[in-house]
């Protein structure tokens, strides 16, 4: 896949549906063989270790979604060279929880095999992330 309007569009729907907090629909998006690391120290946080494999992303992204809700998302930038994507965001992140919200920016560095997401590597404030999250 390597069609940048193609692209776009999958990055677009992928992350309105965890804007929805569908998360059928969005794994629907991944590949079998996925992967996906929230960049930061995984000592510090759980979040932080890389997950490998459809049903290991699948819980993963599903704790995600029951902590964090995401809203006002802004695509910022995106960069497409060939199958792999730099995806510069923003959103407002809420941990439900609490209530707080706190509005983030990231990078994630996507890679596409098939048609479907095969890697993603996000990069954000982990360190005001945990703090959103700190009872």
């Amino acid at each position: 896949m390597t069609d940048r309007v193609a692209i776009q569009t999958l990055i677009q729907s992928a992350y309105q549906a965890r804007m929805q907090g569908d998360l059928d629909k969005v794994m629907s998006y991944f590949h079998p063989e996925c992967r996906f690391h929230l960049m930061g120290a995984p000592e510090e946080a759980e979040a932080c270790r890389p997950q490998s494999g459809r049903e290991a992303v699948r819980e993963h992204m599903a704790g995600l979604i029951k902590t964090f809700a995401f809203s006002k998302f802004e695509m910022l930038d995106l960069i497409v060279e060939g199958d792999r994507v730099a995806h510069r965001w923003r959103a407002d992140v809420t941990f439900i929880p609490t209530g707080r919200t706190q509005n983030f920016e990231a990078l994630d560095i996507v890679v596409l095999e098939d048609g479907k997401v095969r890697d993603i590597t996000q990069f954000t404030d982990t360190a005001s992330v945990m703090r959103l999250g700190a009872p």
